[in-house]
């Protein structure tokens, strides 16, 4: 079974990509309409949009932090 729906918020909208920062990890939208997380370097043609990466509220890293190996938590907060 094949579902090409999308869950969205329709409060939220892509950001034009010349305001993307260089430097922290976002959301990019490409040319074809798929998103992805990465890093912009303000060059790239290929993204047409950002977006900046949900907080992860404490409950949810809590369990990301039970589920890996002790080291990792620290690795997920930089």
């Amino acid at each position: 079974m094949t579902n090409k729906e999308a869950e969205t918020d329709a409060s939220l909208e892509w950001r034009p990509i010349d305001t993307c920062p260089t430097g922290p990890k976002v959301l990019l939208l490409n040319q074809a309409g798929i998103a992805n997380t990465g890093w912009y370097d303000g060059k790239d043609s290929w993204f047409v949009a950002w977006f900046p990466l949900p907080k992860i509220p404490p409950a949810i890293r809590k369990r990301i932090e039970h589920a890996l190996p002790s080291n990792i938590g620290q690795m997920i907060a930089d």
